[in-house]
């Protein structure tokens, strides 16, 4: 008898067990279709952003806004400008002073070796340039000539030739100054100097 009243009462709280679960849902915890169309309608849908930016195009300008422009360009870098054109102008300025010094040192020396060369006798080419090779003294009347032969460290041997009348008081005129090979032409002032460089001096 024990037995049927405890399988009653296990009977009887299963089916209170499937009752409450098999319960159906209230209409607070399932919502309506009609609800539902609601919210969806309710949520607004935005725009998907476009991959592609705007391409805009500026109208020209007229002449009178591009001068203002480029006038307040300049009222901008004016110290710019100052700067660019001072070094520029300084730059110039350089060059030419130095073209004038090389000018004023290339005369000076010009005048230099014209001064030695014109003032040469034998004893100041001797005393410029030591003692010669060869001193040859010859008597063609009423003219003495003179030669005298220095050869040089690179073995390049070179004759220079004065010249005075008979009397014992005259002076020595320089006449020439050649290469005894003939490999060098010694016209000027300047190809004298280069080729025995001991002329230049005032000796």
């Amino acid at each position: 008898m024990d037995e049927t009243k405890l399988k009653e009462i296990v009977s009887s709280s299963e089916s209170v067990k499937t009752a409450t679960t098999t319960e159906p849902p209230t209409e607070a915890t399932v919502p309506s279709e009609a609800s539902q169309s609601v919210k969806t309608a309710e949520v607004p849908t935005q725009p998907q952003p476009s991959r592609y930016s705007p391409i805009t195009v500026n109208p020209p300008k007229d002449a009178a806004s591009q001068l203002s422009d480029f006038a307040a360009f300049l009222k901008r870098t004016w110290r710019v400008w100052t700067i660019a054109v001072g070094a520029l102008l300084g730059l110039i300025l350089v060059v030419i002073l130095l073209q004038r010094l090389t000018e004023m040192a290339e005369k000076a020396q010009q005048r230099r070796y014209e001064r030695a060369i014109a003032s040469l006798t034998p004893e100041h080419l001797i005393a410029r340039c030591g003692q010669p090779a060869e001193d040859m003294t010859k008597e063609v009347f009423p003219v003495v000539m003179r030669t005298i032969r220095y050869q040089t460290r690179g073995g390049e041997p070179f004759l220079l030739t004065f010249s005075r009348t008979a009397e014992q008081k005259s002076d020595w005129v320089f006449l020439s100054m050649k290469d005894e090979n003939g490999a060098r032409s010694l016209d000027t002032v300047d190809s004298k100097i280069v080729a025995l460089p001991c002329l230049d001096s005032m000796k």
